[in-house]
């Protein structure tokens, strides 16, 4: 099976492909995320071809990706504050082992505006590995991370939408009543 459904899905969801053979694709794409705090998010996103997924396989693909992210990453923003960069390991396999399958749904360490999300489709059973719990640190973002993955390894009509933070978007509505009040304070003590 090739790579070609992952590389329309790519395309269609805007992302750029910077690294493209029959059995890997490297694609980046930058967003902004209103719902997320105001939050532009740099995605990195590997997809393999795999026959058999094992751990060794997932852990030095996180750690390529991790070293080379700085060269990819379109953004000249500092990570941090309101960007961060999302680095996404999406494989299609004939078969994912036991301890592979548990490493795919464990929560990922935490990093400073740094995200790493491994994901699998086993096409021997059908079934599709990767977290599902959401996190406390990066909840915000979850739900993003969780559509694309499901958009590169699920047959999805291409019409669907990114999904809305409520967490984000409420974290945010909170933030600007904030600011206005600051602002209402400082103007009402000047009079």
């Amino acid at each position: 099976m090739s790579l070609d459904q992952q590389r329309a899905e790519l395309g269609r969801l805007g992302f750029r492909i910077v690294a493209d053979s029959s059995d890997r694709i490297v694609a980046t794409a930058r967003r902004f995320h209103w719902d997320c705090v105001f939050t532009w998010i740099s995605y990195i996103v590997l997809v393999r071809r795999v026959e058999d997924l094992v751990v060794p396989q997932i852990d030095a693909d996180r750690d390529e990706m991790q070293r080379t992210a700085g060269s990819i990453d379109p953004s000249a923003l500092p990570r941090g504050l309101q960007k961060g960069t999302a680095l996404l390991t999406v494989y299609v396999a004939d078969r994912v082992a036991p301890a592979a399958q548990e490493l795919l749904a464990r929560k990922p360490a935490v990093r400073f505006a740094s995200f790493y999300v491994p994901a699998a489709l086993d096409q021997s059973t059908a079934l599709t590995h990767f977290v599902r719990d959401t996190p406390m640190w990066g909840a915000i973002y979850y739900g993003k991370f969780r559509y694309l993955i499901q958009r590169l390894l699920v047959q999805r009509k291409s019409g669907s939408s990114w999904p809305l933070s409520p967490f984000g978007a409420t974290l945010k509505v909170l933030l600007i009543l904030m600011t206005v009040a600051s602002v209402a304070i400082i103007l009402s003590a000047r009079r």
